[in-house]
């Protein structure tokens, strides 16, 4: 189950807090009013916000560090106009799959629980929209929650068979209203 105490939630980023899609630039950014709202929630209530992002197309040349950097910036930038702070973001510039950090492997989740004093993520939700953010948050030790946004309703239709314990939301913001009120 959730565990609020621990004060951290961990997100994926395209498809919960931005529309689906390659992102190579910061103008293409498609933030999700819902998710942003959801994250000024956990910054309100003291809990500190990460993303893992498997971000291949650094990998296959058609973005690069710099840009990311842009486009992360922007993200911090629009969710400070909400209210919300994002602790810190990390990503996988693989395309390999075997590659420690690349989701479905807990290598990015593992990390934020070393950056943030957790010697684990047992209770600490990892919010995606695909089947590899649920695998990873299972490898991680953390609690696996699919959102039906981006991906999320066709991956939860696809796989429901794998995903019938995991927990699922609508969007980032029905999540973080429902674990803010039962910490209550």
């Amino acid at each position: 189950m959730i565990n609020m105490d621990k004060k951290l939630v961990l997100f994926d980023r395209d498809g919960v807090l931005n529309e689906a899609g390659r992102i190579t630039r910061p103008e293409e950014l498609r933030l999700l009013s819902n998710a942003l709202r959801g994250i000024a929630r956990l910054t309100q209530a003291g809990i500190r916000v990460g993303i893992c992002t498997n971000q291949g197309g650094i990998a296959h040349g058609v973005l690069d560090e710099a840009s990311l950097t842009r486009i992360h910036d922007k993200l911090r930038l629009v969710a400070g106009e909400f209210g919300g702070h994002i602790d810190r973001i990390v990503h996988c510039a693989s395309a390999d799959s075997d590659h420690p950090l690349r989701k479905p492997n807990p290598g990015m989740l593992l990390d934020q629980a070393r950056h943030f004093g957790l010697a684990d993520l047992s209770g600490v939700p990892f919010v995606g929209d695909n089947l590899v953010d649920v695998q990873a948050a299972q490898a991680a030790g953390a609690v696996p929650v699919l959102v039906r946004t981006g991906h999320g309703k066709n991956t939860a239709h696809k796989h429901r068979a794998a995903l019938r314990d995991v927990l699922s939301y609508p969007n980032v913001e029905t999540a973080v209203n429902h674990w803010l009120k039962e910490a209550a």
